[in-house]
């Protein structure tokens, strides 16, 4: 159900106060005006978060993707193996003869074009013909990029036996070693903290890269919590905010832990795409958590960072741990010096 004004009498309680709070009003305010105490106030913010926590964990995974830009898009798509990439295109598939949204089909469009698969062929001529000038566009563009790569690949019997023939050096460096680098990624996995430090401080650059890509797809595909919580710290060792895109999505997981370390590798990315995402932090069950949240906030902070903490260190005075409390003391001093 939609919460907003015009469906008001069907909304419950704690659902009008996020309401208020919606049109700024702070802690203390909608008290004032509700007639309940502060604490309840607080503990209607938690529950709409809760909820909102829940919706977005049903998110189907294309939903999702259609939430991201191209750079993310593309290193999603990457990620995927062939099982994955089958699975993906076929949700695809289904989706483009129903989809209403424009922005949303234009983006399918392009997916089907980087996945250069003739099974989208049908469709994309349709779309061709679409009375939008960038849905034409799109589509266009997909159709030369899959039937490009039709031409590519459709070599002769002979040319195929020659290459199957053809002897393997094994002193090329170029060989499949990919389970060998599955391995690598393993025992990282089975490092301390501080022998998993020396070992991304000895990567090369071309193989950094390489060990983001791994990482990025194992944190996408991963279920012990153990294994994914040193997963989620690399992260934030590695401080590309490449990672922001599935690191927002772990702050709805189940698993404390999981969401706490995730909110800390988001704090060392340190990047003012997560303002929204450690907002939202700030109501986390995990007290920890909210220390990290508001933490990160005193750098990426903004004026609506700022309301937000003033209302929580009012509200929360006498039931918030100290150490939460002074960590959003510290962050309302700094962003009221640069707000």
């Amino acid at each position: 159900m939609e919460i907003s004004w015009e469906n008001i009498d069907e909304l419950e309680d704690y659902q009008i106060t996020y309401l208020l709070y919606k049109e700024s009003l702070n802690v203390n305010q909608i008290a004032k005006v509700r007639n309940l105490s502060p604490q309840d106030i607080a503990d209607h913010l938690i529950k709409i978060q809760v909820e909102k926590r829940e919706e977005d964990r049903k998110k189907d995974t294309l939903e999702l993707y259609l939430t991201l830009n191209k750079e993310e898009r593309l290193e999603y798509l990457e990620q995927l193996d062939s099982d994955e990439l089958t699975y993906f295109k076929r949700k695809i598939l289904r989706l483009i003869p129903i989809e209403k949204d424009i922005r949303n089909l234009m983006i399918l469009a392009w997916t089907a074009g980087e996945m250069r698969d003739t099974e989208f062929l049908d469709f994309l001529e349709g779309l061709g013909n679409h009375e939008n000038e960038d849905m034409k566009k799109v589509a266009n563009t997909a159709i030369k990029k899959i039937k490009n790569k039709s031409k590519e690949s459709n070599k002769s019997e002979k040319d195929k036996k020659l290459e199957e023939n053809k002897p393997i050096n094994l002193n090329e460096k170029n060989f499949d070693n990919n389970n060998e680098k599955d391995d690598e990624l393993q025992s990282f996995l089975g490092l301390d903290k501080n022998k998993r430090l020396d070992f991304l401080d000895r990567l090369k650059p071309e193989k950094m890269i390489y060990f983001k890509r791994k990482v990025y797809k194992r944190i996408l595909t991963e279920y012990n919590s153990e294994d994914l919580i040193v997963l989620i710290w690399t992260t934030g060792e590695l401080k590309d905010d490449k990672f922001l895109s599935i690191l927002h999505n772990l702050t709805e997981h189940r698993n404390s832990d999981v969401r706490r370390i995730t909110y800390s590798a988001i704090r060392k990315i340190g990047s003012p795409k997560s303002r929204e995402v450690l907002e939202l932090g700030l109501l986390d069950s995990n007290p920890q958590t909210r220390q990290y949240c508001a933490k990160a906030l005193l750098k990426v902070g903004n004026g609506h960072s700022l309301n937000i903490l003033r209302n929580l260190y009012r509200a929360r005075q006498g039931v918030e741990k100290d150490y939460v409390l002074r960590a959003y003391r510290e962050a309302i001093i700094e962003l009221e010096k640069s707000v």
